[in-house]
């Protein structure tokens, strides 16, 4: 999906974190060696873990990858008399400046013994080279994947495909179809106004409270608490699942998917006024009893590239610090 950037000047970053570790664990789990005159066998189950950043950033018309992330993979197999073994294999940087004779990769046997390490062995020798090239071909993929839809074209534009619409309706009224002129009319409207395609990014943040989780679960659901801390008439507030709500005056507004408050979870629809027409995140919170604060944990889903750092500006202090304040649930900062 791309983002509106008239000549690709802008520079705009679009997050594949996601994407990479569905990646990953496609593309190297099922990897398998075999010594075939001892019988010892290895391949990889799992993929523990990928911490580290994925972007696919543009600016000035030109697209570049930038990723460092470190890997965690797990594998088992059997020695030629038939134990069974497993184990971790770290990579501790792949990044997108690494040459492929650059990858470490760190080898480590569950409750090691020495007739174990004939797996291991296994591992340096005949595993860890195949998964030396695939991940050599991580940057390729994320370029094919990602790299396109991150600049607008010909072929993505909405300038240019409203053109086209325009141009195909004026030929379609001309042909002699029997169709009206009304008919045609409508035809070139609907495509016109069709939604904008919108290239989105999450954001994941955490805050904490001096209160309990239910205290701050009802802060969000209960409509005096939401109208004390917005400072404002609630024209709209429906707190059950499929209700909607409007704050704010109007500039956000939204509707309720979830509201669970045994598991202390709000998960809503949400959008600014001034964003594409249609289109909502998805922004879920999780309130996380500790033993003298509670912490809420944000994933927000389907933020448009280019707004995150303002709605995260606008969530901490239109949100977090206004509740602080209206409530005195914590320090203000």
């Amino acid at each position: 999906m791309v983002l509106h950037n008239p000549n690709n000047w802008h520079w705009v970053n679009k997050d594949a974190s996601a994407w990479a570790k569905d990646y990953f664990e496609n593309t190297l789990i099922g990897t398998e060696a075999r010594d075939s005159e001892s019988g010892t066998s290895v391949q990889i189950d799992k993929v523990l873990s990928v911490d580290g950043d994925v972007d696919v950033s543009q600016r000035k018309g030109k697209v570049i990858t930038l990723f460092d992330v470190k890997l965690q993979l797990e594998y088992s197999g059997k020695t030629g008399a038939g134990e069974e073994v497993s184990g971790t294999i770290t990579v501790p940087e792949v990044a997108h400046d690494t040459e492929k004779n650059e990858y470490v990769f760190e080898i480590s046997n569950y409750s090691d013994t020495a007739e174990k390490q004939a797996v291991r062995e296994l591992v340096r020798s005949h595993l860890t080279p195949q998964l030396r090239e695939k991940l050599y071909g991580f940057a390729g993929a994320l370029m094919e994947q990602h790299g396109k839809d991150i600049q607008h074209t010909k072929e993505n534009d909405p300038k240019y495909r409203s053109s086209s619409s325009e141009m195909a309706s004026s030929s379609s009224s001309a042909a002699p179809l029997g169709g009206s002129d009304k008919a045609s009319s409508l035809q070139a409207s609907q495509s016109n106004t069709r939604e904008a395609v919108v290239n989105t990014t999450e954001i994941v943040d955490s805050f904490e409270f001096q209160t309990t989780a239910d205290e701050l679960y009802q802060t969000f659901v209960d409509p005096q608490r939401v109208s004390a801390f917005t400072r404002s008439h609630l024209e709209t507030f429906e707190p059950v699942e499929g209700g909607r709500f409007k704050l704010f005056g109007g500039n956000v507004t939204g509707e309720f998917l979830k509201l669970a408050p045994e598991e202390k979870t709000v998960t809503q629809k949400w959008r600014l006024l001034n964003w594409p027409e249609g289109h909502y995140s998805v922004m879920t919170m999780v309130f996380d009893q500790g033993y003298d604060a509670t912490v809420l944990r944000l994933s927000w889903k389907g933020v448009p590239i280019g707004q995150e750092e303002m709605a995260k500006k606008n969530f901490a202090e239109y949100y977090v610090r206004s509740i602080k304040l209206t409530f005195g649930f914590g320090a203000i900062l």
